[in-house]
């Protein structure tokens, strides 16, 4: 069955089939239709349809990311044919038995996997990561430290794999020096690293079957500048390669396009039957696994408010997780003391860095002195302060409001200021770069004393 567009038609034993698939294979799974959508990236509403069989027509990424989470990948299409051309429309047993072989052997993966674990609130992240790899070469995850780009983009990459038959290799970036401190070497060790896996090498993707390619280059924030432009070249050199990036510093390059990764919602709709907001949920989970005697039902106000302190910072929840096995909550809701408890502890393999202190640290380091002089200023604002908040409380940087101006972007554009970009631009600063940073000024203080 060759299909010419976007969408796959079905006749009535066609969908009657796929709805049966899917229905019978989800509870298999023992997957609600949440969980599948968290896995698959295809929206509830989408997978309702096709279960009850409404959705006639439904789209064929659609089908084939339903079919990548359910363990019955399709086939990919080869390298000259446009995204969303592919013939994969048959379920894997009506297919030829050589196509069907074929279909289910999985490409190539080279580097860090994702985690099996399911991804908490980021459905919409998700799914807008997923497309976005379709229709552009180059995606970039932008956010904080903590936040989860590379959970995100390691999911994502495992969802897509199907479609790249090349290969998938993840590329870890955090070892290449900064770029503010020796251009050069960063240049090179860049360059080092992608050739590994673009050219030809006992890695390389370029000899793997053929077909489309994922980079996936994991923490460019202090290479930003150096990986604009190696993308820009690889893109050229290799048709069939896309890049998937995340970096805290979202990066210039014209063709790109970024998605910030935003922490987890801690507030929402109260009522008994309402789900609890994603942060919570992070944090419920979590403990769960770690300690399934610990019941912390009967204190969601108290929980609620552990998230809203860490502003839904999902790092910085799993390591509160972590110390619920030694700790009470309530030794966690004093602002004062929970930042220094969650500074000290060792991440583990949950983050690059060994505490989220140094999670903070390894932005502030990346910053000019400039920067990091406005940035001690701006810690004493209240949050939801606009530029001309920050002029008024230094009267003496009026004069000169365009570099404060720029110096603001730069910070907001290294993650370490958040934007609402409403009527008016307001900003603020997360709770654990608030604290890390007076910690810092305090520190400096008494040294120069």
């Amino acid at each position: 069955m060759v299909i010419p567009n976007e969408f796959i038609s079905f006749d009535g034993t066609d969908i009657h089939q796929l709805r049966d698939f899917l229905l019978s294979q989800r509870r298999i799974s023992g997957w609600t239709q949440e969980e599948l959508s968290e896995r698959s990236g295809v929206s509830v509403r989408t997978i309702r349809n096709l279960e009850t069989g409404s959705n006639t027509n439904p789209r064929r990424t659609s089908v084939a990311l339903l079919l990548s989470a359910l363990g019955a990948a399709p086939a990919a299409p080869p390298e000259t044919a446009p995204w969303g051309a592919d013939d994969m429309a048959a379920l894997p047993e009506q297919r030829p038995e050589a196509y069907r072989a074929r279909s289910s052997e999985p490409s190539p993966w080279h580097g860090p996997r994702p985690l099996g674990d399911p991804l908490v609130g980021r459905q919409l992240d998700m799914r807008h990561v997923l497309a976005s790899a379709q229709r552009s070469r180059l995606v970039v995850l932008t956010g904080p430290g903590g936040v989860g780009k590379t959970r995100l983009a390691l999911a994502a990459a495992s969802r897509l794999r199907p479609l790249f038959r090349g290969g998938v290799a993840v590329v870890e970036l955090r070892d290449c020096p900064p770029e503010h401190l020796d251009p050069a070497h960063a240049r090179a060790e860049l360059t080092r690293v992608t050739r590994e896996f673009t050219g030809v090498s006992g890695h390389s993707l370029a000899g793997a079957r053929g077909g489309r390619r994922l980079l996936v280059l994991d923490g460019a924030e202090h290479v930003a500048q150096q990986t604009a432009r190696a993308a820009r070249q690889l893109l050229d050199e290799h048709p069939g390669l896309h890049l998937l990036v995340t970096s805290r510093r979202a990066l210039a390059a014209s063709a790109a396009e970024t998605w910030e990764v935003e922490p987890l919602r801690v507030d929402g709709p109260k009522g008994r039957d309402m789900p609890v907001p994603s942060a919570v949920e992070l944090l419920l989970r979590r403990v769960q696994a770690a300690l399934p005697t610990l019941d912390l039902a009967h204190h969601l106000p108290l929980v609620t408010t552990l998230c809203q302190l860490l502003d839904g910072v999902p790092l910085a929840i799993e390591i509160a997780a972590q110390r619920l096995r030694s700790l009470p909550l309530t030794s966690l809701l004093q602002e004062d003391t929970l930042f220094h408890l969650l500074g000290q502890a060792d991440t583990g393999g949950l983050s690059a860095h060994r505490t989220l202190s140094d999670s903070v640290r390894w932005s502030y380091d990346l910053l000019p002195a400039s920067h990091r002089e406005l940035l001690h200023d701006l810690v004493a604002l209240p949050d939801g302060f606009s530029l001309d908040d920050v002029l008024t409380a230094q009267p003496s940087r009026r004069p000169e409001m365009v570099r404060v101006a720029h110096l603001l972007a730069e910070l907001a554009d290294a993650s370490l200021v958040q934007t609402h970009r409403e009527r008016q631009y307001t900003y603020r600063i997360h709770a654990l770069v608030r604290h890390v940073v007076t910690q810092l000024a305090r520190h400096s203080q008494n040294t120069a004393a």
